[in-house]
């Protein structure tokens, strides 16, 4: 992908994430009884389980790997250089460990258990929080800075949780 197409894909991100969450605010404002809580919620599930090392960030991963291997094969093949010792690229964002993925997966059994129980109301908040969660955080900036606190913790207590099992 070129630069503007990134560019453009990562504005087109932050436009969905900031439409869903204009939605939700007016949502609330328009006396919504759902808690505040549910969409945080969502946006942390978002930041456990598809950002960072979950389905995205393992698409991402994957994306990149390919395209490393590819370019070190061009690479060597027209100029005979060697750079398959070299140390492979990292994004900089913190990655989900196992302990987050427990932590998430906790978080999504709760929530599944909750709606399934009668509390579907809060099936709608928590799908926008997630998606507001993964528009915004793939795109970086603020919200993307606290998304990677997030993994960070929910690695922390997936660890507490399995250290403890």
């Amino acid at each position: 992908m070129n630069t503007t197409g990134a560019a453009l894909g990562g504005i087109g991100a932050v436009v969905l994430g900031v439409i869903l969450l204009a939605y939700q605010i007016g949502q609330w404002k328009g006396g919504d009884p759902t808690p505040k809580l549910h969409y945080f919620m969502g946006m942390t599930l978002a930041a456990l389980l598809f950002l960072g090392g979950g389905i995205l960030g393992a698409m991402g991963g994957g994306a990149a790997a390919l395209g490393d291997g590819i370019g070190s094969f061009l690479l060597n093949g027209a100029s005979s250089v060697d750079v398959t010792g070299q140390k492979p690229k990292t994004t900089g964002a913190e990655k989900v460990g196992l302990g987050g993925v427990v932590t998430g997966l906790a978080l999504l059994a709760f929530y599944v258990g909750m709606i399934k129980s009668g509390r579907g109301d809060v099936k709608g908040t928590l799908i926008r929080g997630a998606l507001t969660g993964v528009f915004l955080g793939a795109a970086g900036g603020l919200i993307g800075s606290a998304l990677g606190l997030i993994r960070t913790s929910g690695n922390t207590v997936g660890d507490m949780i399995l250290g403890n099992l």
